[in-house]
């Protein structure tokens, strides 16, 4: 695997959401996984960008 650590993040905030979804139940689905759809994004765009080079 290439970037573990960024793997591993993405896993533990769905897991986690996973976990606040099933246990309170006056919650708002759609807002919790929305919230959760934009930290992967954001997660994914900085752990999984290519390393640049620097000369």
């Amino acid at each position: 695997m290439k970037y573990p650590w960024t793997a591993l993040s993405l896993i533990i905030v769905w897991i986690s959401t996973t976990y606040i979804v099933i246990k309170n139940h006056n919650l708002n689905v759609n807002y919790i996984l929305l919230i959760t759809l934009v930290g992967t994004i954001v997660i994914a765009l900085i752990g999984f960008r290519t390393p640049t080079l620097h000369k």
